[in-house]
């Protein structure tokens, strides 16, 4: 039955509900109802027309099997085995019946009895579309994204132009990490459909993956000259120029994408790139509105906190710090942010409290992992932190020998701290002998000429 059809006889049925009288359909009339109520979650509905179905028609085992479907698809399981039980002793060959048990076995997390009924369903049903959409789904619930896409190519050949289908093929190539089949099988797909603005923009998300910028952006453009409201184009473009260090077009970007759909985290991106750019007003103005938009956000309170931090508002980034905190409670450098303002403040103990707190929050406690945290805060000038984690560090640690090389090689790569870097020097090796040194050079290979090793 065509569309058209279809939508004149839910029409009718409504009406006659609406109204209250009663209105005659045949077997195949309610079957369709009832099958349009089942597949749009008008569950209501879709019980009103099986009961009339069964009341008009008794002696029609169709309804029975519909009956089933409804208590899957209402949640009532035991019911629903009950259903398939009574619909199997009346009607063993139904086409429906299979179905009806895949749904069950899928609600109840028996995968493998699901994917064997459906299956089987799919060979007895004129109509495989819905119940390819129910195996899809499973398969991509459970991991089996390759046999996902096999369906989802399978309906899509079907209804090419469905935008929902295109959508679930890109998410199970993309959860299958193939982005590589996935630009093939898209640039193919608009070989056919050139107008496809979902297909464009799946295949730029696919490029922008494996970092062919260039391409995405190409990809993005057309999707947008289809549809120049298309939101997700917009925000992808934009994140693309914020790699590229392109900061005024990616804040253009984000601008075009919060016209069409204002939500907290494009607000924060945007706030980022103002940022970058060194336009600190607006940088605050955007992060603002993004935590109004989305109180969650710890990204943006932070970027907040760092922003007031700089301008000397230590109190008001305090405050943002901990609403971050309160957000995000197992972030490492946000503990660490705390730590700096505590310490302008000249809140030491605060300070220390926050740097305790950074250990804590590291995945791992071991030296090398500290060592690969003091790298991180060396590298943006946070000298001060980096020698409170090593001093923690080697309270924790007190004899081993790499925490004692990581003192000893972060001293000496600093400046004005000659002495105490060669009398670190003598202690290691006066301790732990050649392993000493040879520990040192494991952590810091570029000391290896430095002539106060060598001259020991």
């Amino acid at each position: 039955m065509g569309n058209l059809e279809s939508d004149h006889l839910i029409l009718k049925f409504e009406k006659a509900l609406k109204e209250k009288f009663s209105l005659f359909f045949d077997v195949d009339e309610f079957e369709q109802i009832a099958d349009y109520y089942l597949e749009t979650g008008q569950l209501h509905h879709a019980l009103i027309a099986i009961d009339m179905g069964g009341e008009q028609h008794p002696h029609a085992t169709t309804f029975a099997v519909k009956r089933a479907r409804y208590f899957v698809a209402a949640h009532q399981l035991d019911q629903a085995e009950e259903a398939i039980e009574s619909a199997e002793s009346i009607a063993p060959n139904h086409p429906d019946l299979d179905w009806a048990r895949g749904q069950l076995f899928m609600r109840q997390g028996k995968h493998q009895k699901a994917i064997k009924a459906l299956k089987h369903a799919l060979q007895n049903s004129e109509d495989q579309f819905p119940i390819q959409g129910h195996l899809a789904s499973l398969y991509t619930a459970i991991g089996e994204f390759n046999h996902a896409i096999k369906v989802l190519k399978a309906m899509l050949r079907e209804e090419p132009k469905d935008d929902h289908l295109l959508y679930m093929l890109a998410a199970n190539f993309d959860m299958d990490n193939k982005d590589e089949k996935s630009i093939e099988w898209f640039r193919t797909y608009l070989d056919q459909y050139p107008y496809s603005e979902t297909a464009w923009y799946h295949l730029g998300a696919a490029l922008f993956r494996l970092e062919k910028f260039h391409k995405a952006l190409e990809a993005f453009e057309y999707a947008l000259l289809i549809d120049e409201n298309f939101t997700a184009a917009h925000f992808d473009t934009g994140r693309i120029l914020e790699e590229l260090i392109q900061y005024p077009e990616a804040i253009q970007s984000y601008k075009s994408a919060l016209k069409s759909e204002h939500n907290g985290y494009t607000l924060y991106r945007l706030g980022i790139c103002y940022q970058l750019n060194g336009q600190i007003p607006e940088a605050t103005e955007a992060l603002k509105l993004a935590v109004k938009q989305d109180e969650d956000l710890d990204e943006a309170w932070i970027e907040l906190a760092i922003i007031y931090g700089e301008g000397q508002r230590l109190f008001e980034a305090i405050e943002h710090v901990k609403k971050a905190l309160s957000l995000d409670p197992e972030n490492p450098d946000y503990y660490l942010i705390a730590y700096d303002l505590y310490h302008k403040l000249g809140l030491f103990i605060e300070a220390e409290k926050m740097l305790k707190m950074v250990l804590k929050s590291l995945k791992t406690e071991e030296p090398k992992g500290l060592f690969e945290y003091i790298k991180t805060l060396q590298k943006i000038n946070q000298n001060s932190a980096a020698k409170e984690v090593i001093k923690m560090g080697l309270e924790r640690y007190p004899e081993s020998v790499d925490m004692h090389a990581i003192e000893c090689g972060f001293i000496m790569g600093l400046e004005n701290e000659n002495m105490l870097a060669k009398e670190l020097i003598s202690n290691g090796q006066l301790q732990y002998s050649e392993v000493f040194k040879e520990t040192l050079l494991e952590y810091y290979p570029e000391l290896e000429t430095d002539p106060r090793l060598m001259h020991q």
